[in-house]
């Protein structure tokens, strides 16, 4: 079911996740299928290692809270024998959050690279998730300065797997930067706005003009929700990057319990950065 909008109000990708994150339960509802056949469970044994777009998906799609991939290109797995307990995926470039964000940084767009998605199975041991981050950032060092990572407060996240790692948190977004806004469909789906940019894209037409459209033909824009923001300086010899990292650190932020246990707020159809729901051809 669709929520309905208020003036204060903004329509969400699913009932919000409330005091519990979004992983945590899917990790608790999957409990009863038990843990695979794996030779040990011993994190220190685990090995980190290149996988699949395919591969990563299996995971996105069953544990991670907006279920879609993202325009990654890198994609990591935690292994526990032949089992992958998690994965990451790591985009780059001009159509992650370097578009946005890298001049924030006074680096370049290629600089800056976004841990987009991620997610473990609910087998997963303990630190499997820090593992499985650390060594994406080794594993990726060479190919930018600075990873950049949010945390949905929508999904009932904060980034505790971010501190754990020693990212630098700079802050909650506000929900209304170009970055940050959503798009409503008419069926009640959410985008987030840097969707247009790839439909306008594949449709050979400018942004504007693919924005236009899509506001002909029913479409809203709404401001999307704070997410906290998280950094982690994969290059250290940039003395000038790292001054400017410090002096944006902000402390982490911590989990606040409602009276109410978080009692989770609208339900709408879900965002997503895929197009199932994407406008046809004939919209622009």
């Amino acid at each position: 079911m669709i929520g309905v909008r208020g003036p204060m109000s903004r329509l969400t990708f699913r009932e919000k996740a409330g005091a519990v994150c979004w992983q945590k339960q899917r990790r608790d509802r999957y409990l009863a299928e038990g843990v695979p056949p794996v030779p040990h469970l011993d994190v220190k044994r685990a090995i980190v290692r290149p996988i699949s777009r395919a591969q990563a998906e299996q995971v996105i799609l069953k544990y991670e809270w907006l279920g879609t991939m993202s325009p990654t290109s890198l994609h990591f797995g935690i292994f526990y024998g032949n089992y992958c307990a998690g994965v990451t995926c790591v985009g780059f470039g001009a159509s992650m959050a370097g578009a946005y964000h890298a001049d924030q940084f006074g680096i370049g767009t290629g600089d800056l690279l976004t841990l987009a998605r991620g997610a473990c199975a609910h087998w997963a041991p303990s630190h499997s998730n820090s593992k499985l981050i650390g060594w994406t950032c080794r594993m990726v060092g060479a190919r930018g300065k600075l990873m950049w990572a949010t945390c949905d407060t929508d999904a009932g996240e904060i980034g505790t797997i971010y501190q754990a790692c020693n990212f630098v948190y700079i802050g909650a977004s506000d929900g209304v930067t170009r970055a940050d806004r959503e798009i409503v469909a008419p069926s009640g789906r959410v985008y987030n706005q840097r969707s247009i940019g790839g439909w306008a894209k594949t449709r050979k037409v400018r942004y504007e003009s693919m924005k236009g459209a899509l506001l002909d033909n029913g479409w809203s824009f709404q401001p999307g929700n704070p997410k906290h923001r998280y950094v982690y300086l994969l290059d250290r010899s940039d003395r000038g990057l790292v001054s400017r990292i410090e002096s944006m650190r902000r402390p982490y932020p911590k989990r606040v319990r409602s009276a109410e246990n978080g009692t989770a707020g609208t339900t709408s159809r879900g965002r997503c950065d895929s197009d199932p729901d994407a406008p046809t051809a004939s919209t622009a």
